[in-house]
């Protein structure tokens, strides 16, 4: 990164949205144009969502709550009670495997249906509408789609080590999905912004798949002076997954980069970092083994800081980023415009305004974990 750019992302970072060196976000300057995509959503870590939790967050203009039950079933619902409309995040609980609302105390079970009332009288026939929600790299998502149409594709399952969680941050900017998922594509600010050095990109991204994967090797940003190898998996306009493999074959590093729409022009950025260990160099086999994943976690933690100080240039940009439509492209830029047209996909035509239509409910929501 450049060192005239280092005040300006602390105080980004610190501030999770900053108003920087009298420059406004940038969707107070102009009306955002761009419609939520489709897709698969990060709304937390999966660290966050423990058994018998429940969190409120932000998707396309509404709220989700996402919880947990006792025995560990993953669901998302709608706020609102169909009782008499209660929050069920605003003093919701969990109890065994329902979530029972705060304010008459009626319990829906993992499907979504009314089980009981408090007032120990049948319950009346209703139901929670759900989201479909899965589980996947430490991450939860949640599946939108401006028609309340059901999952299209899946999201990919890479071979980590589930047990250890993500060192991760969230940061509220402006910005779009799009913008931030281009990042994979535009291969001319790694240079220029991030400082990489032989840059040497392989594959044939942005395909007609969902899913695209792009692998690179490159000396700069975590371990500089370090040749490192990245696999970047793109995963819709929701997720970019990066993977470097250690010098040595001592072990991986993954890096999620989750964007994640909350209103127009507004995303929220959930960045994570984690350290998996083959061994510990110097150490007996069996013992480095055994002590791989507690210093693998405290190492996770330092590398989050340090690569939150580089990825905090990009939020630097996008947060101020006006969208270009039609963009004076130039040699070294990378598929940009073949990144776009891909995108593509992920949109509804028509697009139907900005105000997505309250969920339906799937069969996908319905199956049980």
């Amino acid at each position: 990164m450049k060192p005239h750019l280092k005040p300006l992302v602390k105080q980004l970072l610190r501030s999770r949205a900053a108003d920087l060196g009298g420059a406004a976000p940038a969707d107070t300057l102009h009306a955002p144009s761009r419609p939520y995509p489709n897709g698969w959503f990060c709304l937390a870590f999966a660290d966050e969502v423990r058994p018998g939790s429940v969190l409120t967050r932000p998707l396309a203009g509404a709220e989700v709550v996402v919880y947990r039950t006792t025995a560990g079933v993953l669901r998302a619902v709608r706020p609102r009670c169909p009782h008499l409309g209660a929050h069920l995040g605003v003093g919701g609980s969990v109890e065994g495997e329902d979530i029972v609302c705060p304010f008459h105390r009626f319990a829906f079970d993992p499907a979504g249906v009314c089980v009981r009332t408090g007032y120990d009288k049948p319950p009346p026939r209703a139901s929670l509408a759900q989201y479909p929600v899965c589980e996947a790299n430490g991450s939860v998502y949640v599946w939108w789609h401006a028609l309340g149409l059901p999952p299209e594709w899946d999201v990919p399952d890479f071979p980590m080590d589930d047990r250890q969680p993500f060192s991760h941050d969230t940061y509220d900017i402006a910005g779009h999905p799009q913008d931030v998922i281009e990042n994979a594509f535009d291969w001319g600010h790694l240079p220029a912004l991030h400082g990489l050095k032989d840059l040497d990109i392989e594959g044939t991204p942005v395909t007609g798949e969902p899913v695209s994967t792009v692998t690179a090797t490159a000396r700069g940003t975590v371990m500089r002076g370090f040749r490192q190898s990245y696999t970047l998996t793109v995963i819709g306009l929701g997720t970019i997954a990066a993977r470097s493999v250690l010098p040595r074959d001592a072990g991986n590093l993954y890096v999620m980069l989750h964007a994640t729409p909350t209103g127009p022009g507004r995303i929220q950025l959930r960045f994570g970092t984690k350290l998996e260990l083959n061994g510990i160099p110097g150490v007996p086999a069996t013992v480095g083994r055994a002590v791989a994943t507690p210093v693998a976690r405290l190492l996770s933690s330092v590398l989050q800081r340090v690569a939150g100080v580089d990825t905090g240039a990009d939020l630097l940009m996008w947060h101020h980023q006006e969208h270009v439509e039609q963009p004076k492209l130039a040699q070294g830029d990378g598929p940009i415009g073949r990144y776009r047209q891909w995108a593509q996909q992920f949109y509804t035509e028509p697009t139907g305004g900005l105000v997505p239509p309250r969920p339906r409910r799937t069969e996908a929501s319905r199956s049980e974990e």
